[in-house]
Parts: structure tokens; C-alpha cells; sequence
């Protein structure tokens, strides 16, 4: 169909195009050209524009701050629709000690939301990076409390979101997984340590690998990741084409050993960017998937 025979179509009453009654397929290449922000209006304003704004949306979604990928994250996990949209998920360029320098809320704030002591506060008067200018958006502000006690380290950083995985029959949840998590609760401090389980790298390893017609990978500077969660990666997850491992198992390179009265370092082989075929040949069956390097008088030497 083409865009003048769609418009045809689609006159309404005054003898001009309605929008809402356009061709699907038009309007998804309308709103193919579209900025998240008026994608969101889009879905907001008309439930005839909300199933193509809805899927560009959540295709492959922006944060602008930690706070906003909380909400999604609240989002997607109350709604298979929403979830199975997203085909795109990058969140290595996502700090928490960047919005609270732009005196934005972070996740904490979401997190503890029903709580009025740790809500967000109103949004911040200017920005302080990249350089002070005034902020005239509607972005909720950070609580000064989060500003004293939180430490500042990226999303991605070993315990993940810190959150806490509750498994109790008295809390029973309301997200299409299944799963109650202790930022879904109102308090987070009224379950049993029995009930309460830490929610560790190795949960979202296990859950991204449940993600069967996944294609491509990219977990970029992740030091909690290893060579068995890339391994398991690949083997659970055919469909995988294209990976992107670069800057991640830091926990390992930066660990210094002495082996033999030789200093020595960790050499992560599986860190790169490349295709599946790629990846896995750094990772051959019944090896060590990191080798140690052993530094001696300028000169290396490795040993598996």
C-alpha cells in the first residue's frame, strides 16, 4: 500500500487524513522517525496510535537515568505485551552516581517510593554535569538522604541493583514471572532473613539464559562476569550471533598472584567483540576458560 492510496483512505469527515484510521504500516513508518519522548505522548494520546507507538517505544528503550529504568523495569515485569516488545537492551552507559551529580533520583528513590521519607524529592533546579545550566524538565529530584549514605558505582557493578529476592508464601506476586522482589514490597525490612535471598550475578545469568531466540549479547564491563557464564551463554542460547564481552571479568584481571615467586595476572580471552563462532574458540571443552600470565623480567610466558 502506498502513502498516497493510504491517505485516501483515511479522510475523515472534513474532507481531510485522520490519523487514527491510517494503515498500520504507514503509521508505523511515521512513527519510525519519532524521538522516544513523542513516542510516549503517542501511546498516551490515542488508543488507535498506541499498539505501533508501543512497540517503537519498547523496541529498544533509552534511560535517561537509573530512576526511569527502575519504572520500566516495573513496567515490562507487570506486562507480557510491553515485555515481549523489547528487542534491545543496553544499559552500559547507566550510573548512578551521575544522576545524583545532576541531583536527578536514581533507583533507590523508585525502589523505596512508598515510603515518604526516601521518595523522590521535586526536580533539581539546575544540572551540574557536564556543566551548570538550569533544568526546566519534570524528572523527579534525589531525597538528600540517598546523597549521604549511597556510594557511588555504576548499575552494572557486582551486586547488581542490590535488591533482594523474597520466596514466601505470604507475599505473593503479581509479575508474570512469578518472582517478589523486595523493591516490590512496600517495606523491605519486614520478611524473615529465612524468606530473603540476595540477588546475585549468577540469577541473571541463569534468566538471560532462559531467553532462547536471544541473538545478540553485549554485557560490557561487567567484572562479576567468568568464562562459565559466557560458556553457559552460549550453549543455552542457539540462536546467539553476535557477542560483545569487552571490559568484563575485571575481578579477575585485577587480581594480582604470585606464582613461582613470579608475579602474575589474569588475561581474560573471552572479553571481545565478535561472532559466536569467535567467542566460543577462546573457550575450549575441558579448559580453563582464563589462562594466567606470568610476568618475569619484561618477558611472558602463559600457562593454562
Amino acid at each position: 500500500m502506498s502513502l498516497s492510496s493510504a491517505a485516501e483512505e483515511a479522510i475523515g469527515p472534513n474532507g481531510k487524513p485522520v490519523l487514527e484510521t491510517i494503515a498500520s504500516e504507514v503509521k508505523y513508518h511515521i512513527f519510525s522517525y519519532l524521538p522516544q519522548e513523542t513516542l510516549y505522548c503517542l501511546l498516551l494520546s490515542s488508543p488507535a496510535l498506541s499498539e505501533e507507538a508501543a512497540i517503537l517505544l519498547y523496541h529498544s528503550p533509552k534511560f535517561r537515568t537509573t530512576y526511569r529504568f527502575a519504572q520500566f523495569v516495573t513496567t515490562v515485569s507487570h506486562s507480557r505485551r510491553y515485555a515481549d516488545m523489547v528487542r534491545v537492551f543496553d544499559l552500559s552507559d547507566r550510573k548512578e552516581a551521575e544522576d545524583r551529580a545532576n541531583g536527578f533520583a536514581s533507583w533507590r528513590e523508585w525502589k523505596y517510593r512508598e515510603i515518604p521519607l526516601y521518595a523522590a524529592q521535586a526536580p533539581p533546579k539546575q544540572l551540574m554535569e557536564p556543566k551548570k545550566k538550569i533544568y526546566k524538565g519534570t524528572h523527579p529530584g534525589a531525597n538528600y538522604l540517598f546523597n549521604k549514605t549511597s556510594v557511588s558505582m555504576p548499575l552494572n557493578f557486582a551486586a547488581l541493583t542490590s535488591d533482594d529476592l523474597i520466596e514466601s508464601l505470604s507475599y505473593p506476586s503479581s509479575a508474570i514471572s512469578g518472582l517478589v522482589f523486595g523493591s516490590d514490597l512496600a517495606r523491605s525490612w519486614t520478611q524473615g532473613s529465612a524468606d530473603v535471598e540476595s540477588v546475585r550475578p549468577d540469577f541473571l545469568i541463569l534468566y538471560l539464559t532462559s531467553l532462547f531466540k536471544l541473538e545478540n549479547v553485549q554485557v560490557r564491563n561487567a567484572p562479576w562476569l567468568t568464562g562459565a557464564d559466557v560458556q553457559g551463554i552460549l550453549r543455552n542460547c542457539p540462536r546467539v550471533k553476535k557477542v560483545d564481552f569487552r571490559g568484563s571479568g575485571k575481578l579477575m584481571r585485577d587480581q594480582a598472584l604470585v606464582v613461582s615467586g613470579k608475579t602474575a595476572k589474569w588475561e581474560i580471552h573471552w572479553a571481545i567483540k565478535g561472532s559466536r563462532k569467535e567467542c566460543a574458540a577462546t573457550l575450549p571443552a575441558g579448559l580453563a576458560s582464563e589462562s594466567l600470565a606470568i610476568v618475569s623480567n619484561g618477558s611472558e610466558r602463559r600457562n593454562h
